[in-house]
């Protein structure tokens, strides 16, 4: 991961408290992990709106283990990324996971 995506990474999740742990497992991030992560995200998704915080909480528990330390808001924060690269749309704020929705582009 380049320095000025760690640094955005950071800065997006800066208001969220982490433990150690997640703090750490965030930092050991490698860009082909992000890759595999947003992967695993879009392959959640298809035409139709879903809840995002379970489309998040799915992701959570069939994540590989290299990646059980990441928090929710790390997921959050990876949507968000794609919905500005348009890979994503959402419907509502991703601040409000319950009445937030995410599918892929129709």
């Amino acid at each position: 991961m380049t320095m000025s995506n760690k640094s955005a990474l950071q800065a997006a999740l800066e208001s969220v408290e982490m433990g150690p742990e997640a703090q750490e497992a965030i930092a050991n991030l490698q860009p082909q992990d992000l890759e595999q992560i947003d992967s695993l995200l879009l392959g959640a998704l298809d035409g139709s709106w879903k809840q995002a915080g379970l489309i998040a909480a799915g992701i959570m528990l069939s994540a590989p283990d290299e990646f059980e330390e990441l928090p929710e808001a790390f997921y959050v924060q990876r949507m968000g990324v794609l919905a500005q690269s348009g890979r994503v749309e959402l419907k509502g704020e991703l601040a409000s996971l319950k009445t937030c929705q995410i599918r892929l582009p129709a």
